[in-house]
């Protein structure tokens, strides 16, 4: 698969943090904010999660050298989720921790549904501690209606995204027009209840929601809702994944949004870029996206 490196490239800052550095600072002079994902999932020793766990430490310790409120993606599984529950806790405690002190945030992505339960009662038994937890969560998934008032209800950061894992249609939504209309009812939950439910560690008295898409309809009708209701641009994010729509993710930001870009590197590039292209569904809706980046440049 190394065939698809040079691809992964455009989706991922670096093959290491050293590597990552200067693209994410350009992003950040170029007024994003920015989550960061070391890549990795599924851990098969304590060895590499505990890898992992220093990696996440460093990153912390050097945006706080420079003053920089950084938020952090992590995958559970990374973090030994399935070799050991205790442990992973132990470990996202010790950075979520480490995070708050220096008033950053950390928010759990959500992978497949087999874990989906084990990651919501992470973020909950977190949320005990530490304001400053947050979680993904999936609006394809039957479940998520659920757990969206859950996470609501203990005052847990929700970043909605539609979903990038394939998913039995006995679990989740498969069509296209049924996930658009679900994605919007939630999302307009979260907008609405963004005073009550959501944690922003830069300013706690007016916490956030973060809306995950790239989607040009769902994000009209979204922007719409704050016009109509005098929601303020800055009462959300919009997240966006580094490389993808750039010319959008600029548009919104010079329109005055909060754009948060989710940032991967690391060397265990595939995965996360498997995803990417089958979320794409083929290299043709790929193409056709750079060459509108490239129109809007001109």
């Amino acid at each position: 698969m190394k065939f698809l490196y040079p691809l992964a490239k455009r989706f991922i800052a670096g093959h290491d943090f050293d590597s990552a550095i200067p693209v994410i600072s350009k992003l950040i002079i170029d007024g994003y904010d920015i989550t960061i994902d070391y890549l990795g999932e599924i851990s098969k020793t304590d060895e590499d999660c505990d890898k992992a766990v220093r990696q996440y430490i460093d990153i912390i310790e050097y945006y706080a050298l420079v003053n920089y409120p950084l938020d952090i993606s992590i995958k559970p599984t990374q973090l030994g989720l399935l070799l050991n529950k205790y442990k992973c806790y132990e470990r996202l405690n010790d950075i979520v921790h480490r995070a708050y002190l220096h008033g950053m945030t950390v928010r759990l992505d959500m992978e497949d549904s087999s874990v989906t339960q084990d990651t919501i009662d992470l973020a909950t038994k977190l949320r005990k501690h530490f304001p400053n937890i947050g979680i993904a969560l999936q609006s394809n998934l039957y479940r998520t209606e659920k757990d969206l008032s859950l996470m609501m209800d203990k005052e847990i950061s929700v970043r909605l995204v539609k979903g990038a894992y394939k998913e039995h249609i006995t679990k989740a939504y498969n069509r296209k027009d049924l996930l658009h209309d679900v994605y919007i009812k939630q999302a307009f939950r979260l907008i609405s209840d963004r005073s009550r439910s959501y944690y922003h560690y830069k300013n706690d008295t007016t916490p956030l929601p973060a809306l995950g898409t790239h989607d040009e309809q769902l994000l009209d009708d979204i922007l719409g809702f704050l016009n109509r209701f005098n929601v303020k641009k800055d009462d959300l994010f919009i997240e966006m994944l580094y490389g993808i729509r750039r010319d959008l993710s600029s548009s919104l930001l010079n329109q005055g949004y909060c754009v948060r870009l989710y940032v991967p590197f690391g060397a265990d590039w595939l995965p996360y870029t498997l995803r990417r292209l089958r979320e794409f569904k083929n290299l043709k809706f790929m193409v056709s996206n750079i060459v509108k980046e490239m129109v809007s440049v001109r």
